[in-house]
């Protein structure tokens, strides 16, 4: 649920969705819509509909408004997620900001195929872009804090072991069956290491064009501090994948994550107050 500045709470539903209109015209247009509806004036509604889609610039509310970047925010980094009633999930106190505040380097545990290599430099550098944060490969010589599998369940093992790993047998396994997997290591609110599995394509459940790219994206979200899945498919987030690129709300979201102006390790309601006052992508 929504509260708007007078305080009156108000939700509008379109499509089987619930959105927050953030203005007077925003409820009108959809009552005017309901009410065209109603009376069954073909004409007249189709009137409706013109009328509201001025007054609702883009249509319907969508992730790109801040309620719903806010709400975005919340499911993926503390895993509060809204119910079908339109309220939260209960929220786990002990569940704090994560994000790195070290360079992250990432390395390959062996080289993999070309394209895969390509793959992992540009979505390092797109997440640097996007986080502000120092985010590159290693060079030669230089240690590595993220190390990349590709392909390889008997090699995910090994390297999880040389991290001081304890292997619980799911991770072998789960590669085997060619699912990505990630993992990562934090202390007082600071990742400091991560492991990523990046299944081969042609053993992947899903394999699809970009099945890699949506791999690699997602996992390297989690290594970034975003710990919990989406619920629905606004996100490359989603637990059942169906994007490969990061979206406007993603971006969104790793934006505040690595902005200076959240607390360090803050608690959920310390961070979702400082959020509506950092700047929203247009």
């Amino acid at each position: 649920m929504s509260v708007n500045k007078s305080g009156t709470v108000i939700a509008a539903q379109c499509n089987g969705i619930y959105h927050k209109p953030d203005c007077l015209f925003c409820v009108i247009a959809q009552m005017l819509k309901k009410a065209m509806r109603w009376i069954d004036l073909r004409g007249a509604a189709l009137i409706g509909g013109m009328i509201a889609t001025l007054l609702l610039p883009g249509g319907c509310q969508t992730t790109n408004s801040a309620d719903r970047k806010v709400s975005a925010f919340d499911e993926l980094v503390f895993g509060v997620t809204e119910t079908g009633e339109g309220g939260l999930t209960e929220a786990d106190p002990g569940i704090r900001l994560t994000r790195w505040r070290v360079p992250l380097r990432a390395h390959f545990a062996q080289p993999p195929p070309g394209p895969v290599a390509a793959l992992g430099d540009a979505v390092l550098a797109e997440l640097a872009a996007i986080t502000g944060h120092d985010l590159a490969m290693a060079a030669p010589g230089e240690r590595a804090n993220v190390a990349l599998v590709y392909g390889d369940a008997a090699l995910l093992v090994r390297t999880l072991k040389a991290m001081g790993a304890r292997i619980e047998g799911y991770e072998a396994s789960s590669a085997a069956y060619g699912f990505c997997w990630s993992t990562h290591w934090h202390a007082a609110g600071e990742i400091r290491r991560a492991v990523v599995y990046i299944a081969d394509a042609d053993v992947m459940p899903d394999e699809k064009p970009g099945a890699v790219a949506a791999c690699l994206r997602h996992e390297m979200g989690h290594v970034m501090g975003l710990r919990f899945h989406a619920e629905r498919s606004y996100s490359v987030m989603a637990a059942q994948r169906s994007l490969r690129d990061y979206t406007a709300t993603d971006r969104q979201v790793l934006r505040w994550l690595y902005h200076p102006g959240l607390p360090a390790s803050g608690a959920r309601d310390q961070v979702l107050a400082r959020l509506r006052d950092l700047p929203l992508d247009p």
